[in-house]
């Protein structure tokens, strides 16, 4: 196998990428959430509560944040928030990070 056949299959990935891919990771766990509060899912599954308490941890400084009296508008606007923070945030590191 040549370098340049053996660089395109074992391409290394910047460190960077690794804090977006978690920011990814935190944001898809907020979203979940979010999905599982609109279309009502069973809270007493295990997937939906452990779901739920990752996301309100990772939500804590989001949560109340806006307080309309639709349970679901207030989820999805504050675990919503949450959720572009972490992906803002994990852009940004991204970059700095690949800069260095």
């Amino acid at each position: 196998m040549s370098t340049e056949t053996r660089t395109r299959f074992y391409h290394r990935r910047a460190p960077g990428d690794l804090v977006f891919l978690v920011a990814v990771i935190i944001a898809v766990i907020i979203i979940a959430h979010i999905v599982f509060v609109l279309l009502n899912a069973n809270s007493g599954n295990d997937i939906v509560s452990t779901d739920g308490d990752w996301a309100a941890w990772f939500a804590t400084w989001f949560l109340n944040l806006f307080t309309p009296d639709s349970h679901d508008l207030n989820v999805t606007l504050n675990y919503g928030i949450a959720a572009v923070f972490y992906l803002v945030v994990g852009g940004i590191l991204r970059r700095i990070i690949n800069d260095l």
